[in-house]
């Protein structure tokens, strides 16, 4: 198996204003006298080799954290908890783990309701990489050049996860070396991605021919352009990379909180008690998947404890231990997207193939295949292959079952959303088909200060209001910035 890991303690979270990259253009009078965000490495401690190594550091750990933060509090949560992967099991009084449940993420109900903390992080990211190019560019020496692609494709992430898990509205402002502030205009979901598409496409081309730079650099492109329809481009980018290939994300489990014992959110759970505070989802608001009852080898759970209302808590056994590693990209993504791409052109057979591929191969050497480990959660060699799968014979019944392949294989990565939000736009199917609607769980409804008789409708989740959130710890000055920019329920 390729690997790709880094564990580094993260940086600083305070954000003095929304910030970002260089490419948005600004007028020169946007330039302010204002301070570098918190957190974020003066200019001076760039201008080495090992300055802009330290920053790509602490960038990798805090795009890393942004997905899977201590207290739960990362988008590998709230996007699961809005779909049907997760659901809200008890215990806090404060409404934004429910609320973000029944899918009302409107501003104003609890102090993470819209998912600031990964917003915030993903925004510290984003910059500390931007700042961190150039350095790598001037003093990184032959041997160490594939760190140049490596940085892109992050920040390429930074802005892929943005587009996916928010609503359109985030600027990307630009921190300028000398200090101060330009700011850009706010972007819509198609512009994020097209700033992540640019920034993939120079990662692919700055890998220096290192494998696992180049395999996420392709991940990502090919992930980009799927989520902008453009299926065959996207096929292209990931068509070199190899099936085993894996990026993990890994947190530093010195790094603090109530966390700090673990790496990931689905870890400690004889430890810590926040780590049973939501559940996987099991048909979910009529439409969610089984993901439980299948009892699919892909997905399966330790059942020792319980959560906090009293059922069993389903902890997925491909993320038990404290270090287990959150992928960020894979190869077998990257066969799923080649997979789609010939089903958007007919390609029927090569699609099946494609996906029982898969299931029949992707373990098929007993305590060797990497693979097996990645895609099933289990240790090599303990599931040998699952029942092929035959045509639906109807368009939609393929596009149902291919994006359940996605959902099973990927349980937990942080795709769900972009999924169903692509099955709404791409597809032209309906919200109230493709994420949980009807009455919400009764149970919840006493721990809660407004019930919440009813799933709401929205699809994803809302930026900041102008005024900054309830902890303060962002206060936007960017004058042009004004939140959501479409609707939470606009795909």
């Amino acid at each position: 198996m390729w690997g790709y890991s880094m564990r580094q303690r993260l940086s600083g979270c305070g954000l003095l204003a929304l910030i970002g990259v260089g490419a948005v253009s600004c007028r020169p009078s946007d330039v302010l006298s204002v301070p570098a965000p918190a957190g974020v490495l003066a200019s001076g401690t760039l201008q080495n080799q090992s300055g802009a190594e330290s920053a790509l550091n602490a960038a990798n750990a805090q795009l890393f954290y942004a997905a899977d933060a201590a207290y739960g509090n990362g988008l590998l949560m709230w996007t699961g908890l809005l779909t049907d992967e997760f659901i809200f099991s008890g215990f806090s009084t404060d409404p934004t783990f429910a609320n973000i449940d029944a899918r009302t993420t409107v501003a104003g109900a609890g102090f993470a309701e819209r998912g600031d903390f990964p917003w915030e992080s993903l925004l510290q990211a984003h910059v500390e990489l931007v700042l961190a190019l150039p350095g790598l560019k001037t003093y990184e020496p032959a041997s160490g050049r594939s760190k140049i692609g490596a940085a892109y494709a992050l920040v390429g992430y930074a802005e892929l996860l943005l587009a996916e898990d928010y609503c359109a509205g985030t600027p990307l402002d630009q921190v300028l070396p000398g200090g101060g502030l330009q700011y850009g205009t706010p972007l819509t979901t198609d512009s994020l991605l097209g700033a992540a598409e640019a920034h993939f496409d120079s990662a692919v081309a700055e890998a220096n021919g290192d494998a696992p730079t180049a395999g996420l650099a392709g991940v990502g492109l090919g992930r980009t352009l799927l989520d902008r329809g453009q299926y065959a481009a996207a096929a292209a980018a990931v068509a070199t990379v190899p099936p085993s290939f894996v990026y993990n994300a890994e947190l530093d489990p010195s790094t603090g909180g109530l966390g700090a014992e673990q790496s990931n959110i689905y870890a400690g759970g004889t430890q810590e008690n926040y780590g049973r505070i939501f559940n996987a989802g099991d048909q979910e608001g009529e439409n969610g998947l089984n993901f439980v009852s299948a009892h699919d080898p892909r997905l399966t759970f330790d059942t020792t404890y319980q959560t906090y209302d009293g059922g069993t808590w389903y902890l997925p056994t491909k993320f038990a231990t404290d270090l287990a590693d959150i992928p960020l990209a894979t190869g077998l993504e990257a066969q799923l997207i080649a997979a789609e791409a010939a089903l958007q052109v007919g390609q029927l057979g090569p699609w099946l193939t494609d996906l029982n591929a898969l299931r029949n191969s992707g373990c098929g050497v007993p305590g060797v295949d990497s693979t097996c480990s990645l895609g099933t959660g289990q240790v090599p060699g303990q599931v040998t292959g699952i029942a092929s799968l035959a045509d639906p014979g109807t368009d939609s019944g393929r596009v149902s079952l291919m994006f359940r392949e996605r959902a099973f294989w990927l349980f937990g990565t942080g795709t769900r959303l972009g999924d169903l939000r692509r099955l709404i736009r791409q597809y032209g199917r309906d919200q109230s088909t493709v994420f949980p609607t009807g009455p919400y769980a009764p149970a919840h409804q006493s721990q809660l200060p407004t019930p919440l008789p009813n799933y709401g409708t929205d699809v994803n989740l809302t930026v900041p209001t102008p005024a900054g959130n309830d902890l303060g710890t962002i206060m936007i000055t960017n004058p042009s910035y004004k939140g959501c920019l479409t609707s939470t329920k606009t795909a």
